[in-house]
């Protein structure tokens, strides 16, 4: 790609619109090698490049990287646009500019770097799901879904577990919420409660005490009945310690 001769951050509100007859004009000129009405097209269609970056924020990719990327998807529209064929630049442009952002989304994103269509695909899976789901009033099930893409069940949940965004226990539960709340906070936990724990203690507490009361061969055939080799051996310490 050519390089452009123009500062990315300028005000892009600063640079008016172009008519049809002015991108028409400039296309002219870009197809002989104008680098200064490539750089004019270019900057006079950065709010289109904004405007599609957005879309993407709070996908795991800085706002600055996004607009990067649109600005590529914008640069390659501006090298390869006909204007012959009568499209308006901007529908032309557009479709380049969301590809290059979902790629970069794709790519950077998740916890596990996928190839650059994925996120399409994706895409295409979850527009499939609310047109069935506005058709017959219920979401196809992952057999469904997968069948109508040529896969499975399976991989299409592992596709879509691989692109899932990573959540931080302790970053705020909402976006807007100005509380102390964290995903730890809601999440609940496998580890036992204090009572719990207590009635764990005095139980292991009470079969020690009752193993260190028997003979060693009942003490034996006890543990090896219910797994208590552990409780066994603090009995028998127990035990011999008494005698």
């Amino acid at each position: 790609m050519k390089n452009t001769s123009f500062n990315l951050y300028e005000r892009v509100g600063d640079v008016p619109l172009l008519t049809r007859e002015e991108e028409v004009e400039l296309s002219k000129k870009i197809e002989k090698g104008d680098q200064r009405a490539r750089d004019t097209m270019i900057k006079a269609n950065l709010r289109l490049a904004m405007s599609v970056a957005k879309k993407y924020i709070n996908r795991g990719v800085d706002m600055d990287d996004l607009m990067q990327e649109s600005v590529v998807g914008l640069t390659k529209a501006v090298d390869q646009f006909d204007w012959t064929k009568g499209f308006k630049f901007s529908t032309y442009a557009y479709w380049w500019i969301q590809q290059a952002v979902r790629q970069c989304v794709a790519s950077n994103s998740g916890p596990i770097a996928l190839p650059s269509n994925t996120f399409s695909k994706l895409y295409k899976i979850s527009k499939f799901e609310k047109e069935y789901k506005k058709e017959f009033d219920r979401t196809p099930t992952a057999t469904e879904t997968a069948e109508m893409f040529g896969t499975t069940a399976d991989t299409l949940r592992s596709l879509r577990q691989s692109a899932a965004h990573p959540k931080h226990f302790d970053a705020p539960l909402f976006s807007d919420d100005s509380g102390s709340r964290t995903l730890r906070d809601v999440l609940p936990s496998n580890e036992k409660s204090i009572e719990e724990r207590l009635d764990d203690a005095r139980l292991s507490e009470t079969i020690q005490k009752t193993l260190a009361s028997l003979t060693d061969r009942e003490r034996l055939i006890i543990t090896m009945r219910f797994g208590l080799d552990e409780s066994a051996e603090i009995g028998e310490k127990n035990g011999n310690a008494k005698g």
